[in-house]
């Protein structure tokens, strides 16, 4: 299996996010992902061993880590999450960080460590409202 490194996984959100206008509802099309994989290819050669099955992965993880933090962030969590540090957990908060990982399974990574894309996969999302009243 293939590991993007942290560069490689921001070389990839950066160049999406210099081709949003080409994206519809947050998703994009074929051939942008074809120029997409011309540019990774480029810069980055061992990374491209079937780069859409591994593109396509790497940004459902990278979203699935997005919405993780956003959790944190929020004040429902109790934690107090930076994106330098994490969430920040000692011994004294261990026993509560526990039983959230296990209702939160993809927060675990975040224990101390922040999550340095945060900003460019929120470019990259869609916009949708929420709320009562929307």
């Amino acid at each position: 299996a293939a590991v993007w490194t942290t560069e490689e996984e921001g070389a990839l959100l950066d160049f999406l996010a210099s081709h949003l206008s080409q994206a519809s509802d947050g998703n994009f099309k074929k051939a942008t992902w074809h120029t997409t994989a011309a540019h990774m290819a480029h810069n980055y050669p061992p990374v491209i061993i079937s780069f859409f099955f591994f593109a396509l992965l790497t940004i459902i993880q990278l979203k699935k880590s997005y919405y993780a933090v956003t959790n944190l962030k929020s004040v429902a969590s109790g934690f107090a999450y930076n994106d330098e540090h994490g969430a920040m957990i000692s011994l004294d908060n261990a026993d509560l960080w526990d039983w959230y990982v296990k209702a939160h399974k993809d927060a675990k990574p975040f224990r101390n460590s922040g999550f340095p894309h945060f900003a460019s996969i929120e470019l990259l999302l869609p916009l949708h409202g929420q709320g009562q009243f929307i």
